[in-house]
């Protein structure tokens, strides 16, 4: 058995590595870099951190007994964990309804500011801060409504979601050097109600999403509906989920997706650039105990990707504890730096 050693090549970008962790260190924080186009791992970064060099020499008991007991947890890699996604989630809701021809784009669905499907749901309500009219697809995409997305993902029914959820290999191993937690899209042995079909479709539900599998899936919105498989050493492109969407589809969410940064009053609007075409998506997750906990932390993510072939990047960040701090608002300004770092190479 040979075994020389073997030089290998990342795929990481240093100078994008090193800005996305000066903009988050502070925070409890997962970002992921891509090139959509390959699948390369550009950066990848999990803050509050620690330094490695401290391990090199051995630590004191008491820097590893702080290091442990800190309750930012830098010793955890937030990259491999799982999270609510919110409404990140709601561009592959809308895919997987156009693909299924359950999503009519054009049908105003009519606004609502809170929405149950019949009594039965009791005093349970999906609710929005944005209803807006005509309330269809695009707007729903730009103004982030959720009673929009719930309200289709009845429309489109469990065995079309879940069906799409298997073909994106959402609850599956993620092919990556390093081991990541798996996303889920339903706790085991859970009754599937119509009320969690519904949350599921904003993003609430029992939905969690590893980062970097919610980064890769985005990647298809701008590469012909396939993702490459995510990798950090450098090898070559490998597919791993081929045409999950078709060309109709991508074109329809990756314009919405523009427009989320590109309307005045997108949510996304404060990345804007005029000289190159982006596309996003903002989400803020609510972990809360029950619908009226008042007391729940939210969790910031915000996803950019240029629409350009001549610089495919794709920047996915959650950070937790947003709340009070402009929710996913607080990701949207803190990408500005690292996006307009690399644009400028």
């Amino acid at each position: 058995m040979d075994k020389s050693p073997q030089d290998i090549t990342l795929t990481i970008d240093i100078d994008l590595q090193q800005s996305l962790y000066n903009e988050y260190q502070n925070d409890k924080s997962a970002s992921v870099a891509l090139n959509p186009q390959t699948g390369e791992v550009l950066a990848l970064v999990s803050t509050p951190s620690y330094s490695n060099n401290d391990f090199v020499l051995g630590l004191s008991t008491d820097k590893w007994n702080a290091l442990n007991n800190d309750s930012n947890q830098p010793l955890m890699s937030r990259y491999k964990q799982t999270y609510t996604p919110g409404s990140t989630m709601k561009p592959i809701t809308a895919a997987i309804g156009l693909e299924t021809k359950t999503i009519d784009p054009d049908k105003d669905l009519g606004a609502k500011d809170k929405w149950q499907k019949d009594s039965s749901w009791g005093s349970y309500y999906v609710t929005t801060l944005h209803a807006p009219s005509p309330n269809n697809l695009k707007n729903a995409i730009t103004y982030s409504d959720n009673v929009y997305f719930a309200r289709n993902a009845l429309n489109i029914g469990k065995d079309n979601l879940f069906k799409y959820y298997k073909n994106l290999k959402i609850g599956k191993k993620i092919p990556f050097e390093l081991s990541l937690n798996r996303s889920q899209y339903i706790n085991k042995n859970q009754k599937v109600s119509d009320q969690l079909i519904a949350d599921s479709g904003y993003g609430q539900g029992q939905i969690l999403m590893n980062p970097l599998q919610l980064a890769s899936i985005y990647s298809a919105f701008v590469n012909n509906g396939s993702i490459y498989r995510p990798h950090l050493v450098e090898q070559g492109e490998q597919m791993w989920i081929q045409r999950v969407f078709s060309d109709k589809t991508v074109k329809t969410i990756k314009e919405d997706l523009i427009n989320v940064i590109a309307d005045e009053k997108g949510t996304g609007h404060a990345i804007y650039h005029d000289s190159i075409a982006l596309a996003g998506k903002t989400g803020t997750a609510e972990i809360k105990q029950s619908q009226s906990d008042t007391t729940g932390t939210e969790l910031g993510w915000f996803t950019v990707m240029t629409t350009d072939s001549k610089q495919p990047l794709l920047i996915t960040t959650m950070v937790e504890d947003v709340k009070d701090r402009g929710g996913s608002g607080y990701v949207v300004e803190h990408t500005k730096t690292p996006l307009d770092l690399y644009l400028s190479k």
